[in-house]
C-alpha cells in the first residue's frame, strides 16, 4: 500500500514544501506529542512512521521511545527522505531509518513494530482504509495504531476579517478540487472500521489565539504552499497570497476586529491490535 501522497497531495515543490512542513510543525507538533503519549507510545519501542514529510513525526516518535527505542519512515519519494533525514541529522536525532519504499514492499527492517503512527497523510489517500489495513498487518499482537488527521473548521477565527475570510475559502476551496478529504479527523473511527480494527480512542485539539501573537502566519504557510495548484485549478485568490506582507495584513485585520484565530482542529484515534 503506498505511502506516497495520492494526486490529492496539493503541495508540490518538494524543498519549499520541507521548508512549510517544518513550520508547520511549531504548532502540530505538542499536539501531536501528547497524541502519541496518550496512544502508549513509549521508551523502547519500534515504530513504524507512514508519510515521511519533513520528518517531523518520526523525530517526536524517536525522542519518545529514545536511544532503547528506534523508528523507521517509509517513503517513495528519494527527495522526501533526504531532505527528513538531513533534519534529523541538524536535531541530532539518531535512531530513525529512512527507507525508500512503500507497505506493499515486504522487506521492511527488523521485522514486527510496536506502534505505526501517522500525521496528515489519510487525507490525501483514495483509500485510507486500505492503508490502515496494510499498516496494522506490520504490528505485532497488542500493537498500537495511531493517526492524526484534521477537520477544518467553517470560519478562520471569530469574528472572520474579510482576508482572512478570502484566505480560508481559496484553501478549502483547492483542497476539495484536488480531491483531499477535509474532514477525514471526523471520520477516523470509520476509517479504523473499515481496516478491520478495534474502535478507536480518540480526542480533538484545536489552537485559538488572538492579539499580536496570534499566529495567522499559519494561513499564508498553507496558501502559499498551495499557489501553483490553485492556479492551475482556477481557484481565485493567487494574486494576494503572493503579496509579500499578506501575513503582516491577516495580523493587523485580525486585531483590528478584535477577532480569535481558529485553527483547523487535529483529530487524533488510536487503537490496538488484538493481543495472540
Amino acid at each position: 500500500m503506498n505511502t506516497t501522497h495520492s494526486p490529492a497531495y496539493a503541495f508540490e515543490d518538494r524543498v519549499d514544501e520541507h521548508r512549510r512542513l517544518i513550520e508547520q510543525s511549531i504548532l502540530f507538533d505538542p499536539l501531536t506529542s501528547r497524541l502519541l503519549h496518550d496512544a502508549g507510545i513509549a521508551p523502547g519501542m519500534r515504530v513504524l512512521d507512514l508519510g515521511t514529510g519533513a520528518g517531523s513525526v518520526a523525530l517526536l516518535a524517536a525522542r519518545m521511545v529514545g536511544p532503547t527505542g528506534a523508528v523507521v519512515t517509509v517513503d517513495r519519494d528519494p527527495d522526501a527522505l533526504s531532505l527528513a533525514a538531513a533534519h534529523a541529522e541538524r536535531e541530532g536525532v539518531r535512531n530513525v531509518e529512512f527507507i525508500e519504499g512503500d507497505l506493499g514492499v515486504p522487506e521492511l527492517p527488523g521485522g514486527y513494530f510496536d506502534a505505526v503512527v501517522s500525521r496528515l497523510l489519510l487525507m490525501y489517500l483514495p483509500d485510507p482504509a486500505a492503508t490502515i489495513h496494510a499498516a496494522a498487518l506490520r504490528l505485532r499482537p497488542g500493537g498500537v495504531l495511531c493517526c492524526h488527521e484534521m477537520a477544518m473548521n467553517p470560519q478562520s477565527a471569530m469574528p472572520e476579517p474579510p482576508l482572512l475570510g478570502r484566505l480560508h475559502t481559496a484553501v478549502a476551496t483547492t483542497f476539495r478540487r484536488a480531491g483531499a478529504e477535509l474532514h477525514l479527523g471526523l471520520r477516523l473511527h470509520q476509517v479504523i472500521a473499515d481496516a478491520g480494527l478495534p474502535a478507536p480512542e480518540m480526542h480533538g485539539e484545536t489552537l485559538v489565539a488572538c492579539g499580536p501573537e496570534a499566529p495567522v502566519w499559519a494561513w499564508g504557510n498553507v496558501a502559499r504552499g498551495l499557489l501553483p495548484m490553485m492556479e492551475r485549478l482556477g481557484v481565485d485568490g493567487a494574486d494576494e497570497i503572493r503579496s509579500p506582507d499578506l501575513d503582516e495584513r491577516m495580523l493587523a485585520e485580525l486585531c483590528a476586529h478584535d477577532a480569535v484565530l481558529l485553527a483547523p482542529m487535529m483529530v487524533g484515534a488510536w487503537t490496538r491490535v488484538p493481543a495472540a
